[in-house]
């Protein structure tokens, strides 16, 4: 598979498969002649007239004529783009009335020691403090940021394994209590590798997107919501984790490598020759 990789990537026009393995990098080198190259839309700045974009009036467009023509009633998603609290699919600010019973915003980001859940196993990653926060139980948990305030009003403090939940569904996590966050939000990143305990509505590998909003951007938009929704925060106890591990054996029994956490041997099912 790494060949494969290496290969389909075309590191072989710089470097040998068997140099790069011995040494274990490889620099791509800039364009011989990267200061000759033409900045992106250089042309059209250039002849605004002459070289059209691909809008309707050929020219950049802060009013989008193809939305107006062909989406006028789509209310979240205008031919302006514009601040909107909420709308007919979504209702996830704290101004909504959901928010007495939810009033944490999450902010879910690219992670930083991760691709997506590329990389979630390299454990020389694991080492850095905001990876992965090992609770009480020896796992290792999604890092969950939230305020001191907001910690402190829930009883929680750093290293402490909380339930982050809507009505949507639940997912384990490892509360990381930092200043870096704004009171009222949490900090919780997407692409966490996914450990259900149960399927679609209660995860302990820290899949936010178990919970995330079920519906599309707009009603003509089928990009994701992943960010800016609303939940509620608790704080996991001995007491709590017992009762989770005897009405669900099969999840907290399942293989789990202690320093890579997630594996693939808690998945696959052995059969005899």
């Amino acid at each position: 598979m790494i060949e494969d990789g290496f290969y389909g990537s075309g590191m072989d026009e710089y470097v040998s498969f068997e140099d790069w393995k011995k040494k274990g990098y490889a620099i791509i080198p800039a364009h011989p002649d990267w200061d000759k190259v033409p900045p992106g839309l250089r042309a059209f700045h250039d002849d605004p007239d002459g070289i059209r974009l691909l809008t309707p009036s050929g020219k950049i467009e802060f009013f989008s004529q193809n939305l107006a023509k062909y989406f006028p009633d789509d209310e979240e998603r205008p031919p302006v783009p514009h601040w909107i609290e909420s709308g007919v699919s979504h209702d996830e600010r704290i101004s909504s009335v959901r928010a007495e019973k939810y009033p944490l915003l999450v902010v879910s980001n690219h992670p930083h020691w991760r691709v997506h859940a590329n990389c979630d196993d390299i454990t020389w990653c694991r080492e850095a403090k905001t990876a992965k926060v090992r609770g009480f139980d020896g796992y290792q948990y999604e890092p969950l940021w939230l305020s001191p305030r907001d910690a402190a009003a829930r009883g929680i403090v750093g290293g402490d394994i909380v339930r982050i939940y809507n009505e949507r569904g639940a997912v384990l996590a490892g509360a990381y209590v930092a200043e870096r966050v704004m009171e009222g939000s949490i900090s919780m990143d997407h692409g966490a590798r996914y450990d259900p305990i149960i399927p679609g509505e209660f995860d302990r590998g820290g899949a936010i997107n178990t919970i995330t909003p079920h519906n599309k951007t707009s009603k003509n938009a089928t990009g994701m919501v992943c960010s800016s929704f609303l939940v509620e925060v608790e704080k996991v106890t001995p007491e709590m984790m017992q009762e989770w591990k005897k009405q669900y054996p099969d999840a907290f029994n399942r293989a789990i490598d202690p320093a890579q956490g997630v594996c693939l041997a808690g998945w696959l099912i052995e059969e005899e020759a």
